[in-house]
């Protein structure tokens, strides 16, 4: 039955598969202009983040349940990570830098959208790349351009979170830089991307759904000169909101 059901939705899948690709190659081709005869702006960042984002969720039929960002100039954005589907929620939500892996250079439109969207690409396993990746964080976040960075440093099944990177946090307290943890839960766990599951296996099993719910909860900013300190309370945070959006459903 599970196997009709995706081959009947199928269709549906492939229309939203086309449509993530051309509408990624869209926003980063006017971007791309934009940049080159007007250069680089938050403006610019904003357009092509918050365009690719919600007219992805629209058209992947992403319903999202969230309470309201804290008001705040200048921050570090921490959401914990279930999917790639979290990339299109938190540039919908809040377009700004994204740190990821350096393997994104290597995707359709990648190393252009990096570009466009002042992205921040680390190589982890290299000491000069992560310090590198640290200094353009703390540049990023100095120039009033918040940061988006998934502290687990990969995808994970949950319920909860498994153990913070300390990079980010460090920044964090050097600078003075809020904090704003973020919860990301989705109601049918199989919207989860991890293991050795292939992404167009993934997106054609789950994509297909005419609806994916997703909860989102933002905790309250959290600061100070203690990087171990933050990241507990980071995490205490989000485990705390991921609870209670579970208790909920």
């Amino acid at each position: 039955m599970k196997i009709l059901r995706i081959i009947f939705l199928f269709p549906l899948a492939l229309f939203r598969l086309l449509f993530v690709s051309f509408m990624s190659g869209y926003v980063v081709t006017v971007g791309w202009f934009w940049l080159k005869f007007f250069g680089f702006s938050k403006r610019l960042q904003h357009w092509v983040m918050q365009t690719w984002g919600k007219s992805i969720l629209f058209v992947l039929g992403i319903k999202v349940y969230r309470n309201e960002l804290p008001v705040n100039k200048n921050f570090i954005l921490m959401p914990n990570h279930r999917s790639y589907i979290d990339i299109f929620i938190v540039a919908a939500l809040t377009p700004a830098a994204m740190v990821g892996k350096e393997e994104l250079k290597k995707w359709p439109f990648g190393s252009l959208g990096v570009k466009v969207t002042n992205s921040i690409l680390v190589d982890r396993s290299e000491i000069k790349s992560l310090v590198k990746t640290m200094n353009k964080i703390k540049t990023t976040v100095n120039q009033g351009i918040p940061v988006i960075l998934f502290p687990e440093g990969t995808t994970y099944i949950g319920p909860l979170t498994k153990p913070f990177k300390n990079g980010s946090f460090q920044i964090a307290a050097n600078a003075n830089v809020p904090v704003i943890p973020m919860a990301i839960h989705y109601k049918d766990l199989n919207d989860a991307w991890v293991g050795n599951d292939t992404l167009l296996r993934h997106f054609f099993r789950q994509m297909g759904n005419p609806v994916t719910k997703v909860f989102i909860q933002y905790g309250t900013p959290i600061t100070g000169s203690d990087y171990k300190q933050i990241q507990q309370q980071t995490k205490t945070q989000i485990d705390a909101m991921l609870q209670q959006i579970i208790v909920k459903l």
